[in-house]
This record gives structure tokens, C-alpha cells and sequence, in this order.
């Protein structure tokens, strides 16, 4: 908790450790995994690894919270097993995010955000500026998390595993207690962006155990770069989703993330 100093984030962040611990349980009892670099079987919970909100985030003017699909080296056999204490840790050593397109573009858009869409791309500072003053204050207002929390630790796995994303669904039992919806709605978010989750490789049927379609109303379209929702949250508030290209998706980052999302929210303001 030492990177947590207000009451309210040091509270909700037990109760989600809380939640991680309760989806652990479950995790425990599913089939050994073949790990596809050495062919070998390990526990489904050696893949498993938390998510959550960073701090500053329930102080934040509009909460944000971003939803990828799955995340990379984020074991326990590779860190703390908890995404958001290894990325703090890895924040405080200095890490170049300019270098990573999937950090690079959370942290310019959560940036664009923070400023009212009054920057245009041209004129928002650094990514590793932005991580900068978000270290040296404590303060990054922001939430990640991913659907699949079994890590992609292959050295071949340069894009998602699909198959591996399927089988955590199905070993969360989402049927008997929904915890990706009770993770969104832990974080009560204002704001959801999504890295092209629906592009067809994730079983609808698990998709619309939490993002179910009658919660979506299309607000705003631009064609093969991302989508505005209205979207109703299952505590019955009103956000605003975006679905955006994946992070890491080669391309602009300015013209497939941040002038989208500030179009969207801001109306080119």
C-alpha cells in the first residue's frame, strides 16, 4: 500500500485484492496449462496476474479506465503477479514509455483527458514528461485492466493468444460470479476505452457476459479507426465507451488514438 495514501483508494484498493484473491480460488482448481515455448504443464495459476487503478484515480475528475485484452511478462514468475505494483515499481526506476507504443498512447490520451482536449497532438509534451510529473506527484488518475488475466509470457507471442484469452474466460466461470463486472464496476469508471475487443477472436458469448449489447447506444463512428458509445454500466450509471485499435497496433498514434478520443469526448475542442 505505500504508493496508496488516500483513504478512499487504500480502501478500495483491499476490496480489489479482495476480489483478485476470490478469482484466485477459482483459478486453483482449473487444468494445468501447456506453456507454448517449452511444451511443458504449469498451473493455471502461474499465469494469473491483478489489475487495477493507479493512484489518484478516485480523485480524478473523470475516471478513466482502459481494457486491453491481455498483458505480457505480468506473471508471477515475472513480477509481483500485481500489474499495478510492478508498472509503479518499473515508474520509479525510470522507464522510457517514448520507446513503448502500448504505454506512449495510454499515457497521451489519458494526458488529453486530464486537459479538456484543449492540446492538439502537436502540442501535448512527452510520454515520459507526462510519467514524469505522474511520479514525481503520485498522481495518474488513471485504471487498467485486461479480460484475460492469465499472462502472454511466450517469447513468440508478439500478438494475443487468443486461445489462452478464451480459456480464462471459461475457467473464471463468469456464469457463477461475474468478476470482470464486478471489477468495472469496483472502479466506477466515467470513461472506458477498450482495445478492439470485439474484432472476433474473443467468444462473443463470454464478451457479452460483461459487455452486454443492449447496454451499447452508437453515438459516433470513424470508419476502421474507432467507435463512441453510450454505455450503461450494470449499476445502471450512464459512460461514455470508446473502442479504440489495440495499444500496440503499428500505426499513428495520432491519428488511430489521440485525435479520436479527443474528437469523440471534446468534439475538436
Amino acid at each position: 500500500m505505500k504508493y496508496f495514501k488516500d483513504c478512499k483508494e487504500i480502501k478500495q484498493r483491499k476490496r480489489l485484492q479482495q476480489l483478485m484473491e476470490d478469482w484466485k480460488a477459482v483459478i486453483k482448481t482449473k487444468p494445468k496449462i501447456m506453456f507454448s515455448d517449452d511444451c511443458k504443464l504449469y498451473d493455471a495459476i502461474e499465469y494469473f496476474n491483478s489489475d487495477g487503478f493507479f493512484p489518484g484515480y478516485y480523485k480524478a475528475e473523470r475516471k478513466v479506465l482502459f481494457v486491453a485484452r491481455e498483458s505480457r511478462y505480468s506473471s508471477p514468475c515475472y513480477s509481483t503477479g500485481d500489474r499495478i505494483t510492478t508498472e509503479l515499481e518499473n515508474f520509479k526506476k525510470g522507464i522510457n514509455p517514448n520507446t513503448s507504443s502500448y504505454w506512449r498512447r495510454i499515457l497521451y490520451i489519458i494526458y488529453g483527458i486530464q486537459t479538456n482536449g484543449q492540446y492538439s497532438y502537436d502540442k501535448i509534451p512527452t510520454a515520459k514528461d507526462i510519467l514524469t510529473n505522474m511520479v514525481k506527484t503520485n498522481n495518474y488518475g488513471f485504471a487498467i485492466m485486461n479480460i484475460s488475466k492469465y499472462s502472454n509470457d511466450s517469447e513468440y507471442g508478439a500478438t494475443a493468444d487468443f486461445k489462452l484469452i478464451n480459456q480464462f474466460l471459461k475457467d473464471s466461470e463468469l456464469d457463477k460470479r461475474n468478476f470482470i463486472s464486478e471489477e468495472i464496476n469496483l472502479l466506477d469508471p466515467d470513461i472506458i476505452i477498450t482495445a478492439n475487443l470485439w474484432d472476433g477472436n474473443i467468444e462473443n458469448k463470454e464478451l457479452e457476459k460483461f459487455f452486454p449489447t443492449k447496454n451499447f447506444e452508437l453515438q459516433k463512428e470513424i470508419q476502421n479507426v474507432a467507435q463512441f458509445w453510450n454505455y450503461k454500466l450494470d449499476n445502471g450509471k450512464n459512460i461514455k465507451l470508446i473502442d479504440c485499435w489495440h495499444f500496440s497496433k503499428p500505426g499513428s498514434d495520432q491519428k488511430l488514438f489521440y485525435e479520436p478520443v479527443m474528437d469523440f469526448l471534446f468534439e475538436n475542442k
